[in-house]
């Protein structure tokens, strides 16, 4: 049953909590004030549609949105889907003029037809990137060595290309593809974050689906998998989706993406909520993301949306929160252990290596992997 009274209030309180004027709220909704006005003071019951609008300006969670719609007397789900869906739709074409009305119908078939072609497409390719700070660590032979798993997991997958965003002036890894991998390979320059390698492979992966995967999270067991499986949930479902662990040697949330989940729709699969870049504070809660996700073509527009970083990086979790107020995302959580390698560990294991050589020159060789990762140290700084 519908509360207007109530809605008024919840609508005032949530424009006041985002601070904003009336006129501003107007602004971003592309509605009149004066209706506005008329929400919170009880006068007008909004279509559904005009609710969803309103909340998508003034930036609400999916619960929230929910609550206005109940307290506007859109109590069902179903009900909820058909106002906001077709009948708002139908709402909002009426009140056109009669060539607006026909620019917008003939806007909204083609709208139609390229959303049904983007669906149809099929997953082929996968973007790995390593041209962060650690792997610049690394000699081509220990970057080849660490993207070894992840090549495996990408065939078993069934993928047929995979893109290499690499470090600028750094000699590329020394790798042997697959035999059925086609293998490319981009510079990032300059180095802006995991969203800018994303966004810088958009002329090499088309107007299509793909993967990414970060090759320092290697799954333990039944490594093989995670893609396979996450490939064959977009298949059915036809989202972005992200892979989450609640694994211990994951849940170092500081230094990691974390993912809020909501309805499940399989064992293995949920609907995400929220998405958070390495999030501060006692109140974090959700399980981690881990370095394996299928993605949408419309995330390279959310990737251009997307505002830098603190720290003047683009950042994929943050463009996946973009993403998420227009199109659904999925949770793929598995449940092997997770091992994320970095190439310190690589180093030191390098350096030990040498150090428990009963050869001679064993001292010499590991003082060269120091005073070569301290140089490439330098070099970053600078």
């Amino acid at each position: 049953m519908e509360d207007l009274d109530a809605l008024g209030r919840l609508l005032r309180k949530h424009r006041e909590q985002a601070h904003l004027t009336r006129a501003q709220l107007a602004r971003r909704a592309r509605i009149s004030a004066s209706f506005v006005t008329y929400l919170e003071q009880g006068l007008r019951r909004p279509s559904a549609a005009m609710i969803a609008r309103i909340a998508q300006a003034l930036g609400l969670r999916p619960d929230q949105q929910r609550e206005l719609l109940q307290s506007a007397g859109y109590a069902s789900p179903e009900e909820i889907a058909q106002v906001s869906g077709i009948q708002g739709i139908l709402e909002e074409i009426a009140a056109l003029s009669p060539p607006e009305r026909e620019e917008l119908i003939a806007e909204i078939h083609r709208l139609l037809g390229r959303w049904q072609e983007l669906r149809a497409k099929s997953l082929r390719k996968v973007v790995i990137p390593v041209a962060g700070w650690q792997p610049r660590l690394l000699s081509p032979s220990q970057l080849g060595q660490m993207l070894r798993p992840a090549l495996e997991e990408i065939v078993t997958a069934g993928l047929k290309e995979a893109i290499l965003v690499l470090a600028p002036g750094r000699p590329a890894p020394q790798i042997a593809p697959p035999k059925d991998l086609k293998v490319r390979q981009i510079v990032q320059e300059p180095q802006l974050g995991l969203g800018h390698a994303i966004v810088i492979t958009q002329g090499l992966v088309g107007d299509e689906p793909f993967a990414i995967l970060l090759p320092d999270d290697i799954i333990l067991e039944d490594r093989a998998r995670p893609l396979r499986r996450m490939i064959a949930l977009y298949e059915r479902y036809r989202c972005s989706i992200v892979a989450v662990t609640e694994a211990e040697e994951a849940a170092d949330f500081k230094n990691y993406g974390v993912a809020t989940l909501g309805e499940r729709l399989e064992e293995d699969l949920s609907w995400v909520e929220a998405l958070a870049e390495k999030p501060r504070g006692r109140e974090i809660a959700g399980l981690t993301i881990v370095g394996r996700y299928i993605v949408t073509p419309q995330i390279f527009e959310a990737l251009q949306a997307t505002p830098p970083d603190p720290n003047g990086e683009l950042q994929l979790t943050d463009a996946l929160s973009l993403l998420l107020q227009r199109q659904r995302i999925g949770a793929y959580r598995f449940e092997g252990r997770l091992f994320r390698v970095t190439p310190i560990k690589m180093l030191l294991e390098a350096l030990i290596e040498a150090l428990d050589d009963q050869q001679p020159g064993r001292l010499e060789r590991a003082m060269a992997i120091t005073k070569n990762a301290l140089q490439e140290l330098g070099r970053l700084r600078a």
